[in-house]
Order: structure tokens, then sequence, then C-alpha cells
């Protein structure tokens, strides 16, 4: 007997080579195929007669069989069969074309009635005439005497693979549609009546296999609402279970903040202050703290971090401080040594020997304050803490849920307090959403003194007088980028390498200190050629996009990015980042690979804003939250239907499960929402 739970398997029609197929698909069990909803509709529910048809548009036909004729051609080598079929109702003849479809001859036997839809073309015959055509169209026998499934109807298109066909998912949906009824309705009935949702029945039905325009959309609404419900209900689980949780509390007094502020080689931003006030109460309460620093490039995020780090510091515990990139970690460790002078600050990074990580993992269970900043060498299983008050998260889209939980579960007692960054400013939908367990603090002001980046768009006949440029630039004693987006040349990509970047630039600049960094190098080197390249001994820098975050030259006051286009947006104005760190002007150079690349709506959104929460906001667009925030990595990349952009759904789904947690926060009489939120939250958050 089919379940929900059953194999697919066990559905008729799939075999194991077919069930290989579907798990592509990410189609395992019958309640997968169910939940796999369709990406987009072709409406051919109108049913056109011939002479009104409309070229280019997807229109239905229901016409009778007039005339089949076929042949074996070639395409290229390979041998094709081609059936002609005439049809024709009472207004005209419709010319359709099928190929490599053997069984289908015996089908189409004149004076047959069939529909068929697809896209109107035209089609010229031998005697110049003009008919209307179609290229293998979805097709349908009338006297088949079952339901249109393909034509005459609002068709869904679901995803596909190789051998699965959106026809192939439609037939097995349709047999397999009752078996939803075992599902059951899980939202509180006061929720589906306040809201006028759709029963999830009758949704999931009509989301497959919709009447009309206005049910369908009433159907994508609940589950769009459900999807985004289920992802607020968890986060809010997560916050609760945080809120109940014990954690140090980390004192200090103003005297001694405003000593380690003053020791700064820089005045705090209004912003600053204020985000590190937020941190200063959190770190006082007993209950672990779980904030998002989040600001633009340049805003000064590393400072607070610090602060925050001799808060901890000062109050006897223990410090992580967990980076994406070894680059980074370690200019962080240096950058911690000398703003922290009184506590000790190692690195833990993987190319360490053995023994200098066995030296630095036991400093974290023996007593006294200790600072280990690190890469994902920190995240291993033999790595284990006690005191550990503050646990430091940089760039904290590069790290899923998983991770994260990871590092603040290296000691057994006390939970310590957590400081995430980002320098990708979040959307306030994705503050509801991804990141809604966290309080945001945000840095939305620069530094005084700093003059906004001049971004010009290069195009490949164009690049002598930006080159020109830069060299003006470095004579004038200021420091370079230039950003490839390939180690080596690749024979397929017409792309220039950052070592073509390198041997051009030495021919281009006789006389100036080129250095080369990428991910490949050895530890010690890129160590080598960061130092170098910080105190002016290389002036122009070619580098990957291992320089993408973190790198912090004051000096350096220009940059060329090549094969422009090749880069995200938000990441292109990460690597602008680099630059106009300083009081001087700086440029930025976009060298896209082709005349038609230069045109790029994403190139043009960072010539004309430096803004990035603007640029944020059109990333998103452009590509989607889980390219642009690794959400996918994050435990959120199940959405089927929902958006993480629908501010006014994501807005209601919040209010709605704050107030079902107000009313019971062990969801005690909830318990299907309850075993669901178990399901999404990586570990239970009930007593």
């Amino acid at each position: 007997m089919l379940r929900l739970s059953s194999p697919i398997t066990e559905a008729p029609r799939v075999g194991p080579a077919k069930a290989r197929l579907l798990k592509k698909l990410q189609i395992t069990y019958i309640r997968d195929l169910l939940y796999t909803f369709p990406r987009r509709y072709d409406d051919f529910s109108h049913v056109t007669p011939i002479q009104s048809l409309e070229l280019g548009r997807q229109m239905t036909v229901k016409a009778r069989i007039k005339s089949v004729k076929s042949h074996w051609g070639f395409q290229g080598r390979r041998r094709v069969l081609r059936i002609f079929v005439e049809l024709e109702d009472e207004t005209g003849v419709l010319q359709v074309t099928w190929y490599n479809l053997r069984f289908l001859e015996k089908q189409l036997q004149g004076g047959r009635e069939i529909y068929v839809a697809g896209t109107v073309e035209q089609y010229k015959g031998k005697d110049q005439t003009i008919a209307f055509a179609m290229r293998s169209p979805a097709l349908e026998f009338t006297d088949s005497g079952s339901e249109r499934l393909h034509t005459a109807a609002i068709t869904p298109i679901y995803p596909e693979t190789s051998g699965v066909t959106s026809r192939f998912i439609r037939y097995q949906v349709k047999r397999l549609l009752p078996l939803i009824q075992s599902i059951p309705e899980y939202l509180p009935e006061d929720i589906i009546k306040r809201n006028k949702l759709m029963g999830i029945h009758e949704a999931i039905q009509t989301v497959h296999f919709p009447e009309d325009q206005d049910t369908l959309a009433a159907a994508q609404r609940r589950l769009r609402f459900d999807e985004l419900f289920f992802l607020q209900l968890a986060a809010l689980v997560r916050r609760q279970h945080l809120q109940k949780a014990d954690a140090p509390s980390l004192g200090i007094s103003d005297k001694k903040l405003q000593q380690v502020v003053k020791t700064l080689p820089f005045t705090l931003t209004g912003a600053q202050q204020e985000a590190l006030q937020e941190i200063r109460q959190d770190l006082e309460h007993p209950h672990p703290m779980n904030r998002l620093l989040q600001g633009d490039v340049g805003a000064g995020k590393s400072a607070v971090a610090l602060l925050a780090a001799h808060i901890a510091l000062s109050a006897g515990y223990k410090v992580l401080y967990l980076a994406p990139t070894e680059i980074l970690a370690r200019q962080q460790a240096l950058s911690f040594t000398e703003g922290l002078p009184a506590y000790a600050v190692h690195l833990l990074v993987g190319s360490l020997r053995k023994t200098q990580k066995q030296s630095i993992k036991s400093l974290l269970v023996e007593p006294g304050p200790v600072c280990v900043v690190g890469t994902h060498a920190l995240l291993q299983e033999d790595v284990v803490g006690r005191g550990i008050g503050l646990v430091i998260v940089d760039e904290q889209h590069r790290f899923g849920v998983g991770q994260r939980q990871a590092l603040t579960h290296v000691q057994e007692e006390q939970e310590p307090h957590l400081l995430s960054m980002t320098a990708t400013p979040i959307p306030r939908t994705l503050n509801l959403t991804v990141y809604g367990d966290l309080d945001v603090s945000v840095l939305d002001e620069l530094p005084p003194g700093r003059k906004p980046i001049k971004t010009k768009i290069i195009t490949p006949t164009a690049r002598d007088e930006a080159i020109l440029h830069v060299l003006e630039e470095l004579h004038n004693g200021h420091q370079a980028y230039v950003i490839a987006p390939l180690v080596e040349q690749s024979d397929r990509l017409e792309l220039k390498s950052a070592k073509q970047a390198y041997e051009e630039m030495q021919r281009l600049f006789p006389g100036i200190a080129v250095g080369l960094m990428h991910g490949q190098l050895a530890s010690e080197e890129k160590e080598s050629v960061m130092k170098n390249f910080a105190v002016g001994a290389i002036q122009l820098l070619v580098s990957t996009s291992v320089v993408e975050v973190g790198v912090n030259v004051p000096n350096a006051t220009a940059m060329i990015i090549e094969g422009a286009e090749r880069f995200g947006l938000a990441q292109l104005h990460q690597f602008r980042g680099r630059i106009g760190r300083g009081a001087q002007q700086s440029y930025c150079y976009l060298f896209p690979t082709t005349d038609t690349a230069a045109k790029s709506k994403r190139l043009r959104v960072l010539e004309q804003t430096n803004d990035g929460f603007k640029i944020a906001e059109e990333d998103l667009q452009l590509r989607g939250p889980g390219e642009v925030y690794g959400v996918s990595q994050s435990g959120f990349g199940d959405l089927k239907v929902a958006s993480l952009l629908d501010y006014e759904t994501i807005k209601l789904a919040r209010t709605e499960a704050q107030s079902i947690l107000k009313s019971d926060p062990e969801l005690e009489t909830y318990l299907i929402l309850r075993k669901k939120v178990e399901q999404k939250n990586l570990q239970t958050h009930f007593e």
C-alpha cells in the first residue's frame, strides 16, 4: 500500500534506473514528488480556432488529423525520423512536426481528433503558401477518456533532468495526488481564518493542477506562507532557547573601556560607538549574545570586534575569532596582537605543524584569558575549551548554521557569546528570516575624511588610458591592485589569469615593484607578499579573489579588475573596498572581456553607486539570496514556492509565529508544529 513515506520505486513506471534520475531532482520518496512544485506554467486553458492563432504565442488547438507523412533524414550525422501531420478544423489548417516518436505514427490516424499545445510558428509550403505550424507540441487524444493533463489546461512545468520530463512528472503526480489526504492540517484554524488561507490539501492539489489563475494564486499564497512561517518559527525558537541558556556575564567599567578606545589610532564613528554599546550591554547579560554586526566595506567592523574581544579578555575569559581565509586570519591575528598588547593572541590555521596546533589547542583548556584567531581549523572536533566567553565569526555568511553552532559548543559549561560580522549589507527581508534569531547592529557610517571611490567601466579598446592613470598613481607614491578571475590561463575561458596579468604589469611598469598573490602559494609566501605590500615594498599587487575581504592598505588608491563580468556584484564591491581606505581619492577600473560584457547591468550598478545597501538589494534581485548570502548552506535552501524577498509575507508569518510562541512557548498544544520545528532546527530547543 503506497504511503507518502514509500520509496519512489514503488510508484508506477518507476524502476531503479528512473529512480536514479529522479534522485538528481531530490526525489527519493513519494512525498518528495508531491512536494516538487512547478517552476512555471504554460497557460493552454483557452482552446483557439486555427485561423485565430497568433505567431510566437503558446496556444492550444483542438482539430482533426487530415494527413500524416513521415520520413527518415539526417541531422548532422544523426538519423532522425520526422512525422509531418496536417490538422484541420472548421477555420483552417495547422502543420505539426514531431521528431523520433516512432510509436506516435500508429496512433495518428486520419479523422482522429486531438489537442495540441505549443508555440505558434509559420510554415512555408512548396507552393509558397504560408500556414500556421507547431514543432513538437504537447499532444492528447480527445477520445482517450482521461482528464487533460498536458493540453487545454494551465499546464505545470516542473524541474527536469535528462530522462525525466514534465510530462512524466505530471502523470505521476496525478496518480499519486490522493495520498495528500493523509497530511494533517498543521496550521491552527484561527491562523487560516484570520489570513484567509486555503486548506493544505486544496493548496497542494491546486498548485499542481490549477483550474484558473485566481485559485493558483491563492494556493501559492498558502504554500509561501507555510514555508516562511516555519522559517520564522524555527528562528524564534532558537532565539528563545538562547535567552534561556547560561552565559558568562562580561562586564567592564567605563574608565577601562575608554582607556582602550583612546589607544586606537583613530576616532570611533557614531555608528561604531552605538554598536559597541549594544554589544557591551549584551555581554553583561547572563544569557548568550547572538548579534550580527553588519556594515559596508571599510566601515570599521574589525575595530568594534577588537573592543568586544578586549571586554571578554579583561573579564578573564577566552576569545575565538573565526575568519574565512588564512590571509584574513593572519592579518587579524597581527591586528589583535597590536591592539591587545596585554593579552596573548595566537593563530590557528591548517598550514601549521601538528605540534604547533596541539600547543595552541592546549591553551584553550588551561585557565586564563587568551585569544585564538583561526580558519576552519577552529572547527575541528578536537578543539575543546574552558572559559570561552566570546566567539567572533567574520564574514559569517560563508559558514553554515552547523559550523557556527559547532564553534559555540566547544565547551560543555556555559555557552559563549556570539558576535557575527558581515561586510555584505543584508536587506530587511533577510534580517527577518535567515538571520531572524540574531539581534542586528548596523555600521552605516564611514570614517571621516574618506572620499567616494570613482568607478568606471573600461571597454577593451579604452584600456590604455586607465593603465596610464594607474601608473600615474604609482609614480605619486601610492599603491594599486590588479584582480584576475583565474590563477592560470584556461583553454576554455578567454580570461586573463593572474600569472598573465603579473607578466603584463611587469612589462608595462618597469621600475615598479610588482607582486603576485593567489591561493596556490604556500602560507609563508602569502604572508611574505602581504607583509611587503602592507609596508609598501610591493607597489602593485596582482591577485586572485583571495584579497576579497579584510586586506587593509590605506595607501592603495587604484584597482583594475580583469574579467569583471565574471564576478558577482557583492564580490566586486568587496574588491573595490580594498581601496579608498585613506584620505586620497581612489579609482576602480572594471575591465570586461568584451564590449557586450561592458554593457552588463551588474557592472553599471557598481559604476553608479558606492552604497553597499543599494548594491546588496540589486544583487539580491539579480542573483537571488541563495547565491548572495549562502543561505542554502545555512539550512534555508529548501524554499520551493516562497521568496526571501517577499517582505509582506515574511512580516505576516513572523507576527503569527510570535503570537503562537507567546501563548505556548513550548508548543505543547501544537505538537505537529513542534515536530516540524525540531526537523527545521539542527537540534531540539524544547525542554
